[in-house]
């Protein structure tokens, strides 16, 4: 779970850099939201199954942990 949280903090810390630069140079935050959203709008089918793919690895990697730990002979 850890490491769920921080891929999250990271992920809010990043957007909220991107939008606090935008608003530092003048773009208001309709527009800074625009911008954001502009970025995934333009994505590719094959681009799109990438991001979702990088996505996932912190779940998998946390499910995978998880079930390792149960799958483990109890002492």
């Amino acid at each position: 779970m850890k490491v769920l949280g921080i891929y999250f903090l990271l992920a809010f810390l990043t957007f909220s850099i991107l939008v606090a630069v935008d608003l530092l140079s003048g773009t208001s935050f309709a527009m800074s939201m625009h911008s954001f959203y502009i970025v995934f709008a333009t994505t590719t089918l094959q681009e799109a199954v990438i991001m979702v793919v990088f996505a996932a690895l912190p779940f998998v990697a946390a499910i995978a942990g998880f079930i390792k730990r149960n799958r483990a002979p109890q002492k």
